[in-house]
Parts: structure tokens; C-alpha cells; sequence
């Protein structure tokens, strides 16, 4: 087995006890069928964690529907990583400034200050504070523009955004970007994965965000996490969720093994060490719109080489 062939589009909807699925309708070679939104709530609560609202306009929209016809309300918005696919400051804000409540946020990067103007990613109660832990997540960081004021950042591990939310546990998951995070849900074994992997096929590791190294510990720290009976469905940033997280984990390994492999051989072909030239002599019918971030694994992947 290995990654699955979709015979119907997803479409998002009401998948579990306490998990909707807002599908946004940005389909591209980028967001597949379009980017997932979360909403997350305690059954007979009011209040949700929103994870990943985002494209802005449209999608806010749908978001704010879902919702009104659940009868909830937004209690804290979350962001698994820093893209303008999920979660960018000016979305999360826009969400903010239509309920008038403060959006909860991860300093987008391991290293870089808030002051940088980073976009955000990741979500905790108020109050944490601390420097880095030993899961390079920021304990803390100040107001950055955009997402208003009060923004708080992931502690790694447990973390209850309010009263009667549900509990929730921060797993750092580089790689993809460097401050990736996955969203446990132990109450019902699930993980949400942003985009570290997908049911339909492979992710890009964003250099220089993304790390190779990284990305490869983060498989295995899901593949433990699997085997170990903590999660059973990965709910990712598009496409359908994944229930049988195994055989996608090992697919997605396979991917990036058999591209290292092809970079080495094209190099010993003589392909000059250079993105574009083994692009075009490895990424052979890959859809051109997907040239820019094949790139950017390629670079990943020459960093992991040594090269």
C-alpha cells in the first residue's frame, strides 16, 4: 500500500464527535482540493478551537457558517505552521476582528522575533512564558502586527486554550517548516498534521525553513506515536483524513528516500549541483506549476547530501 488515489473529492463536513472540516475552495497543484480548516469542540459546548482558518475572504465566511449552524462560538484559533496556506497573521486577525476576541499564536520560526514581522503559527492559553524548550517551540513572544494584542505562544506538550475547551497536546513536527506542530486530540486518538503529510501524495520541505534531517525524525515520531496506540486518524491540512496512517507514513518515506537516491544518481551522471539542472533531469512529469517548490526540496536535499 501507499498513498491513495482519491475516487471522490474531499469535501470536509462533520467527521467525528468533536471535529468538523471546512474545506476551502482554493484548488491548485498547491492546496490539491483545497485548504482544510478545523473545528474542534467538546460535544454540548458553545465555544470551538478553530486550527488553520485560512484563505481569508470566502473562507472566513464559511468558517464563521459552520459555526453559526453548530451553535458555537470561537474560543481560540490555531495554526499548525507558518504559510500563507494556514494560518497567516492577517487571516487569524480577521477572524479576531469579527468575534472581538484575541487570537492565540506561535512566533512563526524557531529563532526569529516577533519584531521580524514573521507569520504565525500554533496556539496556547495565555500565560505561558519561558524561553526555548528542548522541542525548539517559543515559549513566549510579544504583540506582532496583525493578529492584535495578547498573542501567546506553544508550549510543547499539554495545553487547554480555555474552560471547556477540548485538551489538547503540541508535538513539534519540523521539517516541513521548521515550526511545524501537530495538534494531539487524545480523547479520540487523532492528530492534526498540518501539512507534514497527506493521503493523496507528498509534501514539499520549504528550504530554507524546511530541514531534510528534521523532516525524516518527524516521520518517525509519528510512526512511534501510531504504533504506541496514541493516535489512530491524522486529520492533515488537505485532502481526506487518514486512517490508516502507516502505510501513508511509509509511502511519504519512501518518496523522499527515492528522491535523495535520484538527486545522487543524477549528480554521478554528471547533472551539475545545481536546483534547476536536477530538477529537469529528476522531476521529470512533475506539473510545472510545480516547479518553484520542487526547488525548494531539491535545495533541502542537497543540504542533506552535504552538497
Amino acid at each position: 500500500m501507499g498513498f491513495v488515489e482519491d475516487e471522490t473529492p474531499w469535501c470536509g463536513g462533520h467527521v467525528s464527535a468533536r471535529v468538523w472540516c471546512v474545506r476551502a475552495n482554493n484548488p491548485s497543484p498547491m492546496t490539491y482540493v483545497g485548504t482544510n480548516s478545523w473545528i474542534v469542540a467538546e460535544p454540548g459546548a458553545k465555544e470551538c478551537v478553530v486550527i488553520d482558518p485560512a484563505p481569508a475572504g470566502e473562507q472566513v465566511q464559511r468558517i464563521l457558517a459552520t459555526c453559526g449552524e453548530t451553535g458555537l462560538r470561537i474560543g481560540a484559533i490555531v495554526a499548525t505552521h507558518d504559510h500563507g496556506a494556514a494560518g497567516s497573521a492577517p487571516r487569524g486577525s480577521r477572524i479576531n476582528q469579527l468575534l472581538q476576541k484575541h487570537s492565540f499564536a506561535k512566533c512563526g520560526g524557531v529563532k526569529r522575533a516577533c519584531s521580524e514581522g514573521a507569520e504565525g503559527a500554533g496556539a496556547v492559553e495565555a500565560g505561558a512564558a519561558g524561553e526555548l524548550d528542548s522541542g525548539g517551540l517559543p515559549h513566549s513572544c510579544e504583540e506582532k502586527a496583525g493578529w492584535g494584542a495578547d498573542v501567546q505562544a506553544l508550549p510543547k506538550g499539554a495545553f487547554h486554550p480555555f474552560e471547556g475547551a477540548p485538551k489538547f497536546e503540541a508535538i513539534a513536527l519540523p521539517g516541513h517548516s521548521e515550526d511545524s506542530v501537530g495538534l494531539l486530540l487524545p480523547a479520540e486518538q487523532s492528530l492534526f498534521t498540518g501539512d507534514v503529510l497527506f493521503r493523496h501524495g507528498p509534501t514539499v520541505v520549504f528550504h530554507p525553513d524546511g530541514v531534510l534531517a528534521s523532516y525524516f525524525a518527524s516521520l518517525d515520531t509519528l510512526e512511534r506515536l501510531v504504533r504506541e496506540g496514541r493516535v489512530r486518524r491524522f486529520y492533515p491540512g488537505h485532502g481526506y483524513p487518514i486512517d490508516d496512517p502507516l502505510p501513508i507514513i511509509e509511502a511519504t518515506r519512501k518518496h523522499r528516500v527515492d528522491r535523495l537516491n535520484q538527486v545522487k544518481e543524477a549528480l554521478n551522471a554528471g547533472t551539475l549541483a545545481e536546483p534547476d539542472a536536477l530538477f529537469d533531469a529528476v522531476y521529470q512529469g512533475v506539473n510545472p506549476a510545480l516547479r518553484m517548490p520542487s526547488i525548494r526540496s531539491i535545495r533541502a536535499q542537497l543540504k542533506f547530501l552535504g552538497i
